[in-house]
């Protein structure tokens, strides 16, 4: 696990743009180093199956992955797994759930990946959340000489995996730096997640803070249970943590109006997030207007030039 102080922190924001474009630039390379293990790789193994819990950054990782080895000529069709969650009234008993991989229809799943790894066009559906069913399909394109990249926080799991005949390339994403305060506590990588949560939950679900950081105890059990036992299954990891990141989460956390009203001190203590808040009150708030549409921190802060 790496480690970062606050005060380095702190430090490298006397020129904000620098320290962007500099942590910007160590995730490309990280990127660029998984494409190339994944293309030394493509004949035996063309699909890459890439999980990560909750708040990682696994989608936005997927599609730099999907632009990265476009540019270099090579065709890449991208699957979610969340659109193949079975319709609510079709879940057997052992979906108890939404964290469990028994929501997901992974036949329906794996048979659609190993077409399209065999050139096969298909029809695949897209799941609609708000009705808890099958909101239609739409026409994805195999390519055999391409990469099939299926993200989703299940594509680790055997009960996935062994139905892909062994043609995979496991990828694990998720934020592995913890940050040290000022008072030398540590803030852990989960803590992170739940920062990033609350800002993209908001913006794009419309969820209230409180309802994301009471929500964080079920994800945490669902990522113990169902995503930490089988990050063995991948060959690639890749750190999310972007060392400039608390700045601008920082930033939009305090220009969110009910911030302080919702996110006391009681309350976060409760809840185990008073490190994670002396972060938020302490850093600098990230004010360059620098940061690549393609980041991933906008997956969660918004602005990004991908569809989530």
């Amino acid at each position: 696990m790496r480690v970062i102080d606050i005060e380095d922190i702190t430090e490298a924001m006397e020129d904000q743009t620098a320290f962007v474009l500099r942590c910007e630039e160590e995730y490309r390379t990280k990127i660029s180093a998984a494409a190339a293990r994944i293309l030394r790789r493509k004949e035996q193994k063309p699909i890459v199956c890439l999980t990560g819990p909750s708040g990682s950054g696994k989608t936005t990782t997927a599609m730099r992955l999907k632009m990265y080895m476009e540019n270099l000529g090579v065709p890449v069709g991208l699957v979610s797994m969340d659109n193949f969650f079975l319709p609510l009234n079709k879940r057997p008993p052992e979906a108890t759930d939404w964290e469990s991989p028994y929501c997901v229809d992974r036949q329906g799943l794996a048979d659609c990946i190993l077409r399209l790894a065999d050139g096969e066009d298909v029809e695949a559906p897209w799941y609609d959340f708000k009705t808890g069913d099958v909101g239609g399909y739409r026409t994805l394109h195999g390519n055999k000489d391409g990469i099939i990249i299926a993200e989703g926080i299940h594509m680790l799991n055997p009960l996935i995996l062994d139905l892909l005949k062994g043609e995979y390339t496991g990828v694990y994403v998720a934020p592995r730096t913890r940050i040290i305060t000022n008072d030398d506590k540590i803030v852990d990588p989960e803590q992170l997640r739940v920062a990033r949560r609350m800002i993209r939950d908001l913006i794009g679900r419309g969820h209230s803070l409180r309802s994301t950081v009471e929500r964080a105890q079920s994800v945490d059990r669902g990522e113990r249970n169902y995503i930490q036992p089988n990050k063995g299954n991948a060959s690639i990891h890749i750190n999310t943590f972007h060392d400039y990141e608390p700045c601008i989460l920082t930033k939009y956390l305090h220009d969110i109006p009910e911030f302080h009203e919702q996110l006391d001190d009681a309350f976060m203590e409760q809840h185990g997030l008073t490190d994670l808040m002396k972060v938020v009150k302490s850093v600098p708030a990230l004010t360059t207007p620098y940061v690549p549409k393609n980041s991933l921190v906008r997956e969660f802060v918004g602005g990004s030039i991908f569809e989530y």
